[in-house]
C-alpha cells in the first residue's frame, strides 16, 4: 500500500456520503481530528440540513419555522445541547429522590419547568426528548439490556416530568379554549387522550384529515344517490348517508371499552373499531361538515345526538338520530321530569368526565401510568375530593385570576410565547401553596437505614421471581428481613409455619399489585420466569431492567442490599442447566 493514500486523499463529497450514515457525536468527534475537516464539516450547511432532516424530522419542522435564525447547524446543536441537559438533570433524579418518603410533587420538577422554559421551542424539545427516550428504553429492555438513561429508573422519572410538563400546558390550553370557544366534542376526545397518554402527540390535523376524508365519501355517496338534488341534501339524507360510509362501507364497530385503541380516532379509522363516543363525534363532525347541525348530548349513564327541527320556530320538533340507520327518531322524554320541554345543551366538561368514567372502567383495577393520569384529570375537572390531585385549584385559578383572553393566539405547543411560559410556570407556585391543605408530611428525603448484607439463611434475593407455594400467585421480592419485622408481628400468626417468625420474610409485590409480606417457607424460586410488564410501574423506582431471569437492582437499591447478585447468579445456573 502506497504510504502516501490517506483519508485526505478523498474529496469531500466522498467524506460527507461516508458520514451520512454516522450519528451525530461521531460526525462531531470526526470534525475534531483536524482544523482541514473541522471547517468542512461545519462548513456544509446543505450537509446538516438533510442529517438533520432525515435523523429528527420533527425536531428539523419546529427548527425550520420557529428557529434561531443563526442556520440549521446551529439550531441542532441548539437542540443536542438541550438533550445532554435534559438527560443529566434525569439521571440526578434517582440519587436525590429515590429516598424520599411522601409522593413525588410538582415542586420536585422544577428544574424542569425551568429548562423547558428556556426559549419558545424548549417546552416542545423538552417533552419531545422525553418522549423519545421513553420509547427507547421500551426498545432496549425488549432485548433485555438496559444503560443510562434507557432504565426501568430513568423511565420512571422521564413519565412523572412529562405529566406534569403536559398537564400543565393542557390545563391552560383547556381553560383558555373555553373561554374563547365551544370545543368540538373530537377536541375533546384528542384532549383527553392527550392527558392520559402524555407519551405521544395527538395532532389536530391528523384527525381533520381524517374527517375530510370521511365527508368526501358522504358527499360522493349523497351525488350518487340523489344525482339530481345540486347538492341540496336534507338533515335526514346526509344522516343516513354518514351511517352507510361508517357501518356499511367501513364496516365499523362499535364497542363500550375505552382504551387508548379505542378513542383515538385515526386507529378507529384504519381498524373500524372505535368507543361509541368517538363514533357519535365523527358523526356530528361530518355531518355539520355536510351541511347538518346535530348535538352531541351526554349524560351521566350515556350519550345520544339531537337535532332540531325549526321549521316551526314556536314549536321546533326535537329527535334523537340513530348512528345505525341514520333515522330521525321522536325524542323520549322522561314522564317524571318537571319540564320536558328543556332544551339540553352540549357540555365539554360533561363529555370529559364521561371519557374519564368510561375509561377507568375499562381499565379495572390495574394501576398504571394512564390510569393515575386519569385520575389527575378528574381532580382538575373538580370531582376528586377523597384522593388529592396536583391539578385541584387549577382550573379555578386560572378562569377567576388570569384574563386568559389577553393571549391573543392559541396555544401551540411547539411554540409557545414568554407570556405563555410564565403562565404555566405559575402553576408550580399555586401547588406550593395549595398542597399543604392536604398532606401532612413535608416531602423531605431520608438517609437508608440499614445495609443488608445477604445472609446464608436467606435464600432468595432481591429482584428474583417466585411463587407463592399455598396461592400458586406469582411476585417480585423488593427486599427482605431476617425475621420477622416488629410491625409485622401483631398481624402474622406464627400458628401453622414450620419456623414461626424466626425466619426470613420478604416484601414482595404480587401479579395483583398488592404489596404483600411473605415468610420463606411459603416461596419457591420460578425456574423459567418472564417479564412482569404490569408491575413495572410499581418497581421502577429500585430496578433498571429485567435481565431474562430476575430484575437488576440500581445503583441505589444495591446501596440496601449490595450482595444480591451473586445469588441470583447461583439460581440462573442452576435453573440453566435443569
Amino acid at each position: 500500500m502506497d504510504p502516501k493514500i490517506s483519508i485526505r486523499c478523498l474529496p469531500d463529497e466522498v467524506i460527507f456520503i461516508i458520514l451520512k450514515h454516522n450519528n451525530f457525536n461521531e460526525i462531531a468527534n470526526f470534525g475534531l481530528t483536524c482544523k482541514h475537516y473541522n471547517e468542512v464539516i461545519n462548513n456544509n450547511m446543505s450537509f446538516w440540513k438533510n442529517k438533520f432532516k432525515c435523523a429528527l424530522p420533527n425536531i428539523y419542522k419546529v427548527a425550520e419555522k420557529y428557529g434561531s435564525g443563526g442556520g440549521m447547524l446551529n439550531d441542532l446543536k441548539n437542540f443536542m445541547n438541550h438533550k445532554h441537559i435534559v438527560f443529566k438533570e434525569l439521571i440526578n433524579m434517582s440519587p436525590k429522590h429515590y429516598w424520599k418518603i411522601e409522593e413525588f410533587t410538582l415542586k420536585d420538577v422544577s428544574n424542569f419547568f425551568s429548562i423547558a422554559s428556556m426559549s419558545n421551542v424548549t417546552y416542545y424539545y423538552t417533552i419531545y426528548i422525553l418522549q423519545e427516550l421513553i420509547v427507547k428504553s421500551s426498545e432496549l429492555m425488549d432485548q433485555f439490556c438496559s444503560k443510562k438513561p434507557y432504565t426501568l429508573t430513568e423511565m420512571h422519572y422521564a413519565k412523572t416530568v412529562l405529566r406534569y410538563l403536559m398537564h400543565c400546558y393542557l390545563a391552560v390550553k383547556w381553560v383558555k379554549d373555553q373561554m374563547t370557544r365551544e370545543i368540538v366534542p373530537e377536541a375533546v376526545v384528542i384532549f383527553f387522550l392527550q392527558w392520559v397518554d402524555a407519551g405521544s402527540l395527538y395532532s389536530t390535523e391528523d384527525i381533520e384529515d381524517i374527517l375530510q376524508e370521511m365527508t368526501n365519501m358522504v358527499k360522493a355517496l349523497l351525488r350518487e344517490t340523489y344525482p339530481n338534488q345540486e347538492n341540496e341534501f336534507t338533515p335526514k339524507q346526509i344522516f343516513a348517508a354518514i351511517s352507510q360510509v361508517i357501518f356499511q362501507q367501513r364496516r365499523m364497530i362499535v364497542t363500550l371499552v375505552a382504551n387508548l385503541e379505542t378513542l383515538d380516532i385515526r386507529k378507529v379509522w384504519n381498524n373500524n373499531f372505535g368507543h361509541q363516543t368517538v363514533i357519535y363525534a365523527m358523526f356530528r363532525a361530518v355531518a355539520l361538515r355536510c351541511g347538518a347541525k346535530c348535538e352531541l348530548l351526554v349524560f351521566s349513564n350515556h350519550l345520544f345526538l339531537e337535532w332540531r327541527c325549526n321549521d316551526n320556530p314556536r314549536s321546533p320538533q326535537v329527535f334523537t338520530i340513530n348512528i345505525n340507520s341514520g333515522e330521525l327518531e321522536p325524542i323520549r322524554r322522561c314522564p317524571f321530569a318537571h319540564n320536558n320541554m328543556a332544551q339540553y345543551k352540549y357540555n365539554a366538561d360533561s363529555l370529559l368526565q364521561s371519557l374519564y368514567t368510561s375509561y377507568v372502567k375499562s381499565m379495572g383495577a390495574i394501576k398504571s401510568w394512564t390510569t393515575t393520569n386519569a385520575s389527575d384529570l378528574l381532580g382538575f375537572l373538580g370531582g376528586n375530593y377523597i384522593v388529592p390531585s396536583p391539578y385541584d385549584h387549577f382550573y379555578q385559578y386560572l378562569s377567576r385570576h388570569f384574563d386568559l383572553m389577553a393571549l391573543n393566539t392559541d396555544l401551540n405547543l411547539k411554540h409557545l410565547t414568554e407570556k405563555e411560559l410564565r403562565l404555566i410556570f405559575s402553576l408550580l407556585c399555586l401547588n406550593a401553596n395549595t398542597r399543604c391543605f392536604f398532606t401532612k408530611h413535608t416531602n423531605k428525603a431520608v438517609k437508608i437505614s440499614e445495609v443488608k448484607k445477604h445472609h446464608s439463611s436467606v435464600l432468595y434475593a432481591v429482584g428474583m421471581i417466585c411463587c407463592h407455594k399455598q396461592n400458586k400467585y406469582v411476585c417480585l421480592v423488593r427486599g427482605w428481613d431476617l425475621t420477622c419485622g416488629t410491625d409485622w408481628l401483631s398481624t402474622i400468626r406464627a400458628d401453622g409455619l414450620d419456623y414461626g417468625h424466626s425466619q426470613p420474610y420478604y416484601h414482595v409485590v404480587a401479579v395483583d399489585q398488592s404489596e404483600r409480606y411473605i415468610a420463606q417457607e411459603h416461596l419457591l424460586a420460578v425456574t423459567n420466569p418472564s417479564r412482569l410488564y404490569h408491575l413495572e410501574e410499581l418497581i421502577a423506582k429500585e430496578f433498571t431492567h429485567f435481565d431474562g431471569f430476575s430484575y437488576v437492582l440500581n445503583d441505589e437499591k444495591k446501596l440496601e442490599y449490595p450482595e444480591e447478585g451473586p445469588i441470583v447468579e447461583v439460581f440462573r445456573q442452576r435453573y440453566r442447566n435443569m
